[in-house]
This record gives C-alpha cells, sequence and structure tokens, in this order.
C-alpha cells in the first residue's frame, strides 16, 4: 500500500511494528521511494512479506543515477516511423511494442545510451493477463477485461525516481500481489493513476480498468466495491473515541475524521444506487453514531452532503434537513463574517465567500425535494446574502 504523509504512514507502522497487525502487507511511503537507501527497504523481506517486485540493479537507481527521465511525446513519431521502415531492427531494438510498460523501462528508462535515455511518449500501455485479474478478487469495473491498461503522463515533463519504482511494481506484479494507495495520497503522487482505482474503504486498488477520466466518474464503469468497503466500514474500522462528547480533536485528526465521514457518506449513497437501502440506512446510522456531529460538524468537506442526499433519497426526509440545516448555518455564519469585514480583508476573502455560496445554492436545490417550507426561507436568505456580497463589490456570476 503506497501512503505519502506522516498521518497514513506512522499509524501503519505503528500497527504492524507493535501490535502485529497484516505483517503480510507491505507499508511503502511515497515520499521516501525517491532514496537508495529506501528502494534497498523494499527489496528485502519484511515480517510476513516478501520483497516488492523492483528487479533493477543497485547501480541503476543509486544516488545520481535515474533521478528523473524525461518525457519526449514529440519522439513517438519518429519511433513509429522506425518500425515502419526497419521492422526488424526496430524490434530487436526495442521490443515487439515500443510504448509496452516493460520495454519503456527496459530499452528506454534503463538504456546506458544516454541519447535513449528518455521517454518517447505521453501514453503507455501494459498488456493484460486476464486470467491473473479474474483470479485476483478484485472488483470488475465492467463486463469485459482491457487488452491492455492505459497509463497517460499527459500533463508531465518528466518522471522522478519514486515514479519510475511505481511503474516498475506495476509492471512486474501481474495482479497477482494487489496495489493500494491510501485514499489521502493525492493524484499527482502516484503518475495519474487515479483513473485506474476503484474505492475499498481508506484504500484505492490499483486496477486495469479505467475508472474514471479526470477525476469524473465513467457512465456504466464502477469504481467503488461497496460489499468490500461495507466489510470494512461495519466490521473492521476502529475508533477511537471520538463519540465522546467534549472529546479534543486538533486540526490533523479533524481532517481525518472528515476523511472517515466522506468514505462512509460514499459508501451509503453507492449502496443506495445499487438498491441495497437497508444496508445503506444501516451505514448512515452507523456513522453518525462513530462520528457524531457534536464533535465532528457537519460541512461540506466532511461528505455530510452526501449524506443527506442519500437520507432523502431513502424517504427519510427529517434526518436529511436535520443535516441540511446545519450545514446552511455553518455556511451563513461563514458568508456573514467575510462580509463584515474591512475592505482589504473582504477582498481577500472573496473566492471563500463564493464557495460558500455555492455550498449555499446545493443545499436549496437538495432542500427544494425535501421541504419546500424551508426551501422558501433559503432563497431568501440566498438572495439577501447575494445583495450584501454584491454591495461589497463580490461578484457571484462572471469572471471570478
Amino acid at each position: 500500500i503506497f501512503t505519502n504523509g506522516d498521518n497514513d504512514t506512522f499509524p501503519l507502522w505503528y500497527n504492524q511494528d507493535v501490535e502485529g497487525v497484516r505483517t503480510d502487507t507491505r507499508v511503502c511511503n511515497l515520499s521516501y521511494l525517491q532514496t537508495d537507501w529506501y528502494i534497498d527497504q523494499m527489496r528485502r523481506p519484511a515480517y510476513d512479506s516478501p520483497s516488492v517486485p523492483i528487479s533493477w540493479e543497485r547501480i541503476e537507481y543509486c544516488a545520481g543515477t535515474n533521478e528523473y527521465v524525461s518525457i519526449e511525446p514529440g519522439m513517438k513519431e519518429a519511433v513509429l516511423d522506425h518500425y515502419r521502415q526497419h521492422p526488424d531492427e526496430a524490434r530487436q531494438q526495442f521490443g515487439e511494442d515500443p510504448f509496452e510498460l516493460k520495454n519503456i523501462l527496459k530499452y528506454w528508462v534503463r538504456s546506458k545510451n544516454a541519447d535513449l535515455h528518455l521517454i518517447p511518449t505521453d501514453t503507455i500501455y501494459m498488456t493484460i493477463d486476464k486470467e491473473a485479474v479474474r483470479r485476483s478478487g478484485m472488483l470488475m469495473a465492467t463486463d469485459s477485461i482491457p487488452d491492455k491498461m492505459v497509463i497517460s503522463l499527459k500533463g508531465k515533463r518528466a518522471l522522478y525516481k519514486g515514479d519510475l519504482m511505481i511503474l516498475e511494481m506495476l509492471a512486474q506484479c501481474n495482479w497477482e500481489r494487489p496495489i493500494y494507495v491510501a485514499v489521502s495520497v493525492g493524484d499527482d503522487n502516484y503518475i495519474n493513476l487515479g483513473d485506474n482505482v476503484i474505492t475499498e474503504g481508506l484504500a484505492y486498488r490499483i486496477t486495469p480498468f479505467t475508472t474514471t477520466h479526470e477525476g469524473r466518474p465513467i457512465p456504466g464503469v464502477k469504481n467503488f466495491d461497496t460489499e468490500k468497503t461495507y466489510d470494512n466500514v461495519m466490521h473492521r474500522f476502529k475508533f477511537g473515541g471520538i463519540d465522546k462528547p467534549g472529546i479534543y480533536l486538533d486540526e490533523t485528526v479533524m481532517r481525518m475524521c472528515y476523511t472517515h465521514r466522506r468514505t462512509m457518506s460514499k459508501l451509503a449513497l453507492e449502496l443506495m444506487y445499487e438498491g441495497k437501502e437497508k444496508k445503506a440506512e444501516e451505514v448512515l446510522r452507523y456513522t453518525e453514531k462513530m462520528i457524531p456531529s457534536f464533535n465532528v460538524a457537519h460541512n461540506y468537506s466532511s461528505g455530510s452532503l452526501d449524506m443527506a442526499r442519500t437520507w432523502a433519497s431513502l424517504g427519510n426526509k427529517k434526518e436529511a434537513l436535520n443535516i441540511i440545516n446545519k450545514m446552511w448555518k455553518n455556511s451563513v455564519q461563514y458568508m456573514k463574517w467575510f462580509c463584515s469585514l474591512e475592505q482589504y480583508r473582504f477582498d481577500a476573502a472573496k473566492h471563500d465567500c463564493l464557495v460558500n455560496f455555492y455550498i449555499l445554492e446545493q443545499l436549496a436545490s437538495l432542500t427544494e425535494i425535501v421541504d419546500q417550507t424551508t426551501y422558501d426561507k433559503q432563497m431568501k436568505e440566498l438572495s439577501l446574502l447575494g445583495n450584501i456580497f454584491e454591495q461589497r463589490g463580490g461578484k457571484l456570476y462572471g469572471d471570478e
């Protein structure tokens, strides 16, 4: 499982070192994967975990070597021309498919020829062993398994040592050893593979399926394993007392609470979409029990809007309205405060103001379905806030 920061790495290390939990799993910190000494560690067995599948010789990743490899998509056409004009020579030099992941790593990235030490494309392909995928136990995102996995490097000028190690692991694992990413790791930290993941709880599983495009769901493609996430949330997650009234939660812990609630509320929403309404309600009630709003306030960042939507879809308007009202009050207070600031501070806060106005519009849209009387009150207040904001020099709809 790939992690990146202290908050998603050290708890896992503690769990393995002290509690002996899942010692068959290798925690791989991407911040350290840029260094040779850490790659050395990954190549050695640890606890009950075999070594990570990295076939490179140490001389190929030691400090000062392969620190980065530039991406040159303009070379792609020249490579294809070489294959058209000299097919036998080209295959001998770069393999059957020059843009296959293993060939990119072998013939270009690891090349001792300085002129070839680059990546001649911004789109890499990896041939899929379909039987290995079927044996893996991963969620089948679509009815058919693709022949090749597409790895897009668009927008990147180079891959760094850690990125190359991720590709090497992916090329070598053949779906027999699952590769996960902690949900708290940003997409930029694992080479655009965020379009090839399926949620299984607080971790994404990397799959050969393209499940999203530029962060947006693809119609008809599953990117959320409700069964595994439900089992993890309801039977395996442990909560450390955040349900106790008055317990102090600092900013860092609060962010992690938001992450948990987002995962759980998304699970409830996905279960509802699948027609599993009883399970969806069970998850919602469990979420409120274990992450209560008196300690972790309902707001947009914590996935509370998904909770309200699910309650509304389940026909429980009272619970939906309860969350909506709390979120509405929170954003209204922020809007009023921003609009009360001195002009130079207000100007700096315009973006935050617009974000909260957008949240209020989203809430009002849901309220219209849930309770017409409350919706009418909201629209009056929204109009008033909009007028105040524009009188201060803000623009609700326009260039801003």
